[in-house]
């Protein structure tokens, strides 16, 4: 018969677990924040994913993928598209606040 080792549980937050810098951290908060005021914007205007992405130029599932966070979704392609649904300089400085 075999026993289980006792396993340890270690309280932690998201950057030590994931290893993140500083710096990655400040990006993944920025993206993150970028992301939902892109998925507020969309459904603001009651646009679907597919609407939103021929106002933005793109797929649908890219579309997806930005308001999911995706890291493969650069912090500059979600201010384009931010830019692309109409939304204003100042909302999106007060959606980056957010993050801070």
């Amino acid at each position: 018969m075999t026993r289980r080792k006792r396993t340890t549980w270690v309280e932690t937050d998201a950057t030590t677990l994931l290893g993140l810098t500083p710096q990655d951290r400040v990006l993944v908060e920025l993206r993150a924040a970028l992301a939902v005021a892109l998925q507020r914007a969309r459904k603001r205007k009651k646009l679907t994913q597919a609407q939103a992405a021929e106002r933005i130029g793109t797929s649908q599932a890219q579309v997806s993928k930005m308001g999911a966070g995706q890291s493969s979704i650069t912090v500059d392609r979600l201010l384009k598209a931010l830019t692309a649904l109409g939304i204003s300089r100042p909302a999106i400085v007060r959606a980056l606040r957010s993050a801070a």
